[in-house]
């Protein structure tokens, strides 16, 4: 592994990059996506339409990662753009339901106090369920960043680049050293990234929460 890593730190460097910026990127989509589509759902915006969404967000879920990438490929290509969609795709699932999940979990007492002392419904989400139901969703934020780093491996399969080229690399050319290096920097990738986001629920949950708990 450390031979491999004296030769091929461009190459490294390159992957590990290109791993991020897929993260990065289709995180993003995928949080504000997921929050929009979770608020319509858990506020009661078509009813019908929101269960159609979430039997489909769960197909997807339980659809192993490089079907969704497959798909993905079938409709747009080889590249980056497919595997930001398929990872947005696969990534989703976690975020919606734990919005929804939060949404809903918040006890009606709190909602008609809120109305009494004449909060309008925007004021009753921003000020009152959305502070109420962040734990539950930064959750669902942190399952779907340790899923996105782990499914982005396997983005390397569509050209969509990143640690999974070398981890593949190394497959093809029996270089345990290179699948070593891939798969552990994927690894450490992942703790990073559910520590920072562990760190950015601590300043976003309530601290009465957090007590509370």
């Amino acid at each position: 592994m450390i031979s491999y890593i004296a030769g091929h730190g461009e190459q490294i460097w390159i992957a590990f990059s290109s791993h991020i910026t897929l993260f990065l990127s289709s995180m993003a989509i995928s949080i504000i996506l997921g929050l929009l589509l979770g608020i319509f759902i858990a506020t009661g915006g078509g009813k019908g339409f929101g269960r159609s969404l979430l039997t489909i967000l769960g197909a997807s879920q339980a659809t192993p990662s490089i079907a969704v990438v497959a798909f993905s490929f079938l409709f747009v290509g080889i590249g980056k753009a497919p595997a930001i969609l398929a990872l947005v795709i696969y990534c989703l699932v976690p975020v919606v339901f734990n919005v929804v999940s939060g949404l809903l979990g918040v006890p009606g007492e709190v909602v008609e106090a809120a109305r009494g002392i004449g909060m309008t419904r925007g004021q009753i989400l921003l000020k009152v369920k959305l502070p109420l139901a962040s734990e539950v969703i930064m959750s669902g934020v942190r399952s779907a960043a340790t899923i996105n780093i782990g499914t982005a491996t396997v983005a390397a399969v569509i050209g969509g680049g990143g640690l999974g080229d070398i981890i593949f690399t190394g497959l093809k050319m029996q270089n345990n050293g290179a699948i070593l290096v891939g798969a552990g920097l994927s690894a450490i990738l992942a703790l990073v990234v559910d520590f920072i986001f562990a760190s950015v629920e601590k300043k976003v949950v309530p601290k009465g929460l957090s007590q509370g708990r």
